[in-house]
């Protein structure tokens, strides 16, 4: 099913991936398409084409590597539909590494894939916000009124939201979490001291987005710590990790976020 599906797509040739940390061929070779990933991977199992799964993407990267295929919107769009979840890599039973051969995927399609000015204004947006919690703060509040007003409910409900508003932004719209008021400031303090005897110290990371959608997780997790014995330690200052920057593609700036925030730490 695999090959004949993939054989059945026109895609042109072109030329193969640059040098600069390309998918490696071994990596790929270890791939035996058994089709054990299927059942896990969510893009496959939403979208049900060969291509969005992982060793569709596997045989992808095999014939760009050797110029049977290019970085174009017929092969792309079943990278940029790749989660990242690695759902995949716990369940491959011949140890597959996709989550090394998508990582080294996502730069060569930045660097060689020219993308849309729409796709481009809107990944724009992405990275300088997102990694960004007082810029994503600032860009959530109209958001929060928003909700607290009852409009997401009305808009969702309006026939007219699905014809005018962009599908990519009608997907993020549709899984805005609530907001609480607890969003838009960090309250926990800099040392969280330890519930009885101090037996560990640790640090904790609150996250650039999860501080922001999900504080009652970073809370939750400070009250199991100390409640443990854990003195917790929250530095102040901390930006991003460069993760989202680095699992998309976007090197230079993850080069610049990570020392910063190792600094932080």
């Amino acid at each position: 099913m695999a090959a004949s599906e993939l054989n059945s797509i026109s895609v042109p040739q072109g030329q193969p991936f640059d040098t600069q940390h390309p998918p490696d061929k071994k990596l790929m070779d270890t791939c035996v398409h058994c089709g054990f990933c299927l059942s896990t991977c969510p893009s496959y199992r939403v979208i049900g084409k060969e291509t969005d799964s992982p060793r569709g993407r596997i045989y992808m990267m095999h014939d760009i590597s050797v110029g049977k295929a290019a970085l174009s919107e017929t092969t792309v769009q079943h990278f940029d539909s790749c989660l990242g979840c690695l759902a995949c890599v716990t369940t491959c039973p011949s140890g597959v590494e996709y989550d090394k051969l998508i990582a080294a995927m996502r730069p060569q399609i930045e660097r060689h894939y020219p993308r849309s000015p729409y796709e481009q204004m809107l990944r724009k947006l992405i990275f300088s916000i997102f990694p960004y919690p007082q810029r994503l703060r600032m860009l959530l509040r109209p958001l929060w009124v928003y909700q607290k007003l009852g409009m997401q409910g009305w808009v969702r409900r309006s026939p007219l939201f699905k014809q005018l508003m962009p599908k990519t932004l009608a997907a993020m719209e549709s899984v805005l979490p609530p907001l609480s008021a607890e969003a838009f400031q960090d309250r926990l303090p800099e040392i969280v001291p330890a519930q009885g005897e101090k037996r560990y110290r640790v640090g904790m990371i609150l996250g650039c987005v999860q501080r922001i959608f999900l504080p009652e997780v970073n809370d939750a997790t400070v009250r199991v710590l100390t409640a443990n014995g854990c003195e917790v330690a929250i530095p102040k200052g901390q930006g991003c990790c460069a993760a989202l920057s680095h699992h998309q593609g976007q090197e230079e700036q993850a080069k610049i976020m990570a020392p910063r925030y190792d600094r932080s730490i």
